[in-house]
C-alpha cells in the first residue's frame, strides 16, 4: 500500500513509523519517498495488516496520513508460501 502523511519527515520520524508497523507486525517491509507535488512524504508497506491497522500503527507513532495513494498490499515477499 501507498499512504501519504501531511508533511515531509527527517530521519528520526521516519525510524518511529517503522518501528511503529513493526511493532504491529514485525514482517512489514517500509520504504518512503518524497511527494515533490505535495510537499509531504510517501510511505510504501508490504505487510499483512489491513489498511486502517496500518494507519492507526502510523498514528500511534504521532503523525497523520493524509490520503491512501494505493490500498492493495502484498504481504512481504520473503514471507510468502508457494
Amino acid at each position: 500500500m501507498r499512504l501519504r502523511l501531511r508533511e515531509r519527515l527527517d530521519a528520526q520520524a521516519r525510524r518511529g513509523i517503522t518501528a511503529a508497523l513493526l511493532r504491529a507486525d514485525l514482517g512489514s517491509r517500509v520504504n518512503f519517498e518524497p511527494d515533490l507535488e505535495q510537499d509531504a512524504q510517501i510511505v510504501r508497506v508490504e505487510n499483512w495488516l489491513s489498511v486502517a491497522e496500518t494507519v492507526d500503527a502510523i498514528a500511534r507513532s504521532g503523525y497523520a496520513v493524509a490520503a491512501v495513494i494505493d490500498a492493495s498490499n502484498d504481504a512481504p515477499r520473503s514471507a510468502r508460501a508457494g
